[in-house]
């Protein structure tokens, strides 16, 4: 029988929290060893009296909802929503109160006990079972001889006021190696016949305990936290002629001395810090080591005179940083719906557990008559495209801009000449050996799947349904071949409508080379949305639905019609498309603040609401559609809002180009936002583009600055980012990726970005951690737990940003270029069997500075040549002209002396 270890990581990860928020430092390495808080218990959590209540947390299923509080030595709960059948719920499960992480063995007795008190009366019902309530080993009807478990799930009845008190002793009939705890506490339903408690009830939980009196081999172990290193770095590493920067926590007012050392322990560098003082978003004190004079590849270690230590770190080129671009990449295709995920093409981690068979082959959804919307019904195929995030919805707007980032990629390689990067036989995915680029390939995935969410007849011919999803949210530990949730399809909305326009743009020119039948549909389906959104400009989404699935509420769709426009612009040259952008207050503009949607004034440039900034970047990557008024604005553009960036990044302790802003449309508190990391790779790719523009290399080192905070260099101490770094994330908010609640399923392989600090709090799993919202620092409101989704999801948008990150810094950080490893079997090679497995190569030659030097000097020259020759043109035509305007002078002279001659006589 395997040890229990599940959730031991939640409490890990919890305490470590704490302790980074409290400022502990122990000494990087210390050894950490679990204790455990008595013989026998195999709960977590007992009472509530240091007022954290995890692993014990609430779970709602729509329309079920409560609220909590652990505060006196008590976790209480409020009944908002009881959910249930009568409120187009299910049943009494709800609204529950549950503690995961659990194993029970046959044979083995146990005792349970629980103190319990509600303010109003009703009912409730408590077992002890698997995560899916398809098996119990104990519930409230069953006596301590084990009769009535299979006969009687009656629920308990509790008065106002009263506290019930129970314990029982029951031996357990069967072995449940995933095993909950938990009570309902919600509606009606088939096997309930009324609401557990009216709305509004308040019920308290104090004194938890479930003990094995058999034996002490499943107790629930307490991990003591780990410690966070006194100096945060980027973990995976440097560039040896980059900027190199770390952040030591001191709170010296006067200059450190630092050092660095390699693997041996001698020191190779010398240097003295730079006091910052109090970090705002962090609420550390801290100093700023630069070491960026320091050229020379190895591993080190910085240490500063007080003994504060960083974990180890690399100082090299672009190897870790080309296969952290393809296993981002790689995240694509394991989220792929609608085909089995191989082995063979799965880029790291446990290969085998990761394959898994096909999600939803035949994907048939209903389509929802709702938000006003009857042009339609019946069913659709909505099979193929990615999973959005840990779910299994796919949704338009997020699946556009992730779709567009891929492909912008793509464009970009092409534009600076590194596309082969992205050609066929680079990427691990079925179609590399077809002949196309493999970065379209993937790309083409999800175009094809947006394709079909498009009306096809009717008033409403030519729009795009907004998203499909299961009918109710599915709970984690689910393949997505094992989930038969009805599924449903939400109308159409004129901002899907407006992303498939853009998209489909997009791929048309880069497409048209490859597959020109495709590139024609895409362009024929662009023009055609273009045309229905112009016809329905005000099909909305609303901002708060989220039942099945995420809401993705936009009401303001200027954005995307500028959007939209110009990327029908640059493929076709219509000038109908550019006076369209034209008139829109987006056109040309790279915003640093977000406004509309379910932004207020969010520090970025673009996200899946926001969605203007991506016309003028796809327009920067073709000047050439352009006169050179609107390519100097371009320019501007992306220059100014990269100099914010950059003013950001010197404001930080942590060195990163994002900051606070209003939580929501429906959260006016100040912190960071639902997915911060992504805005710090999204405006990290603001600066890379003014790289690009300018060969200014403060952007360059930008750009690298905000994958420093990824990779590191944060107040958690944490690489955001699977398989990478020292001290790297593990357990993203997943359906499939569920080993942390159960063994069955597969950890998370490497390369998947995590959401990030979230001052919102939104999940239980956060706020059992005892935690107040807006008493935590912004940049520590961050957990790694699989249930904590509010700050550990991963999605689609996301992993985009960090690929195209990972691939420009791959680019352009070191003489390699991003370094290529050919698949020529279309498959992962064998290398123990492999002799003539193909080397890898670089997407840059070896003297590509010295030639890109030459580049521009004879760029330089042939402006040069090419100005002096536009002036000796200038100078003739304008001798030519003064002469024809001369002669005309003395013909109008010559016609009026005429004229006056005639009229004396």
């Amino acid at each position: 029988m395997r040890k229990k270890h599940r959730l031991i990581g939640s409490a890990m990860s919890l305490l470590a929290a704490a302790a980074v928020t409290a400022g502990a430092l122990v000494p990087v390495g210390a050894e950490l060893s679990p204790v455990t808080a008595y013989a026998g218990q195999q709960l977590g959590q007992t009472d509530f009296d240091d007022g954290v209540g995890l692993p014990w947390h609430i779970v709602e299923s729509a329309p079920g909802e409560m609220d909590f509080d652990i505060d006196d030595g008590v976790y209480s709960v409020e009944i908002i929503n009881t959910g249930g059948a009568s409120e187009g719920g299910e049943d009494r499960w709800d609204c529950q109160f549950r503690h995961r992480g659990l194993t029970i063995v046959s044979g083995h007795k146990y005792k349970v006990s629980y103190e319990m008190t509600a303010s109003e009366s009703g009912k409730y019902y408590t077992k002890i079972g698997n995560l899916d309530g398809k098996v119990e080993v104990w519930h409230n009807n069953m006596d301590d001889s084990g009769a009535n478990l299979d006969s009687s799930w009656e629920r308990l009845q509790i008065n106002k006021g009263e506290t019930k008190k129970e314990e029982h002793t029951f031996t357990a009939d069967k072995t449940v190696e995933v095993a909950e705890w938990a009570f309902h506490l919600g509606g009606d339903g088939e096997f309930t016949p009324d609401k557990c408690f009216p709305a509004g009830t308040v019920i308290t939980f104090d004194n938890m305990s479930l003990i094995d009196l058999t034996s002490d081999e499943n107790d629930y172990p307490e991990e003591e936290p780990y410690e966070r290193a006194g100096i945060l770095t980027n973990q995976v590493g440097y560039f040896t002629d980059r900027a190199k920067r770390a952040t030591l926590l001191s709170d010296s007012k006067k200059p450190v001395d630092f050092t660095l050392k390699d693997e041996s322990g001698k020191v190779v560098y010398e240097g003295k810090s730079t006091p910052f003082g109090e970090d705002r978003d962090s609420d550390d004190s801290v100093h700023i080591l630069d070491f960026s004079d320091f050229t020379k590849a190895g591993t080190y270690t910085l240490e500063d005179e007080d003994g504060n230590v960083s974990r180890e770190f690399d100082i090299d080129g672009s190897e870790k940083y080309s296969s952290l671009l393809y296993d981002a990449l790689n995240y694509f295709y394991q989220n792929r719906s609608g085909i089995e995920i191989e082995e063979d093409f799965i880029s790291s981690g446990d290969t085998k557990s990761l394959a898994r068979a096909a999600g939803h082959t035949k994907d048939s959804a209903e389509i929802e008559q709702t938000w006003g919307y009857s042009g339609s019904s019946g069913t659709i195929d909505v099979t193929g495209g990615w999973y959005d995030a840990g779910d299994h919805g796919k949704y338009v707007v997020n699946g556009g801009l992730s779709l567009w980032l891929m492909q912008n990629q793509y464009e970009t390689a092409l534009k600076y000449g590194f596309e082969d990067a992205y050609a066929d036989s680079t990427m691990l995915i079925p179609e590399n050996v077809n002949g196309a680029p493999d970065l379209l390939d993937e790309a083409r995935w999800e175009m094809e799947w947006m394709l079909k969410m498009m009306v096809d007849s009717g008033k409403y011919e030519g729009m795009v349904y907004h998203k499909a999803h299961d009918e109710k949210w599915t709970a984690l530990g689910l393949a997505p071949a094992d989930d038969d949730m009805k599924r449903i399809v939400k109308p159409p909305t004129t901002a899907a409508t407006l992303n498939l326009a853009a998209c489909g743009a997009q791929a048309a020119r880069l497409w048209k080379d490859y597959d020109s039948d495709f590139a024609d549909e895409c362009l024929e389906a662009a023009e055609k949305a273009f045309a229905a959104a112009k016809e329905h400009p005000d099909m909305y989404a609303p901002l708060d639905e989220s039942i099945g699935g995420g809401a993705y509420g936009d009401t303001d769709v200027e954005d995307e019609f500028c959007w939209a426009a110009l990327e029908l612009f640059i493929t076709t040259g219509n000038e109908d498309y550019y006076d369209e952008a034209a008139e829109n207050k987006f056109f040309l503009d790279v915003p640093n603040t977000l406004g509309g949607g379910e932004s207020v004034d969010s520090v970025g440039s673009f996200d899946w609401g926001n969605t203007g900034a991506l016309g003028t970047l796809s327009a920067a990557l073709n000047p050439e559609k352009f006169d050179k008024g609107d390519v100097e604005i371009i320019n501007e553009a992306i220059v100014s809002t990269s100099d914010s960036y950059l003013s950001l990044e010197e404001n930080q302790g942590y060195g990163l180009p994002y900051g606070q802003s209003t939580l929501s449309y429906n959260d006016s508190d100040e912190g960071y936002l639902w997915g911060s990391n992504s805005f710090v790779t999204d405006n990290s790719i603001i600066m890379a583009y003014a790289y690009l523009l300018t060969d200014d290399e403060h952007y360059l080192d930008g750009a690298i600055g905000g994958m420093d905070y990824i990779l590191g260099r944060n107040p958690m101490d944490y690489s955001y980012v699977t398989g990478y770094g020292t001290h790297a994330i593990e357990y993203p908010h997943h359906r499939f990726w569920a080993h942390q609640i159960d063994e069955d399923f597969p950890m998370a392989p490497s390369g998947v970005m995590s959401g990030g600090p979230n001052s919102g709090m939104q999940d239980p799993w956060v706020r059992g951690s005892g935690w107040k919202k807006g008493e935590i620092p912004p940049q520590k409101c961050y957990l790694d737990n699989i249930e904590a989704w509010s700050v550990n999801e991963c999605t689609i948008n996301w992993n985009g940003s960090l690929a195209w990150l990972a691939g420009f810094i791959a680019q352009e950080a070191s003489d390699e270029g991003i370094i290529v490893t050919p698949h020529s079997n279309g498959k992962k090679s064998d290398k123990d069997d492999d002799d003539e497995e193909e080397k890898p190569t670089t997407s840059k030659k070896k003297d590509n500075k010295a030639e890109k030097t030459t580049a521009k000097a004879e760029k330089s020259e042939k402006d040069s040549d090419t100005k002096e020759k536009d002036n000796t043109g200038l100078i003739k035509l304008a001798l030519i002209s003064g002469a024809a305007v001369i002669g005309l002078i003395s013909l109008e002279l010559f016609i009026y002396k005429m004229a006056k001659l005639k009229k004396k006589q």
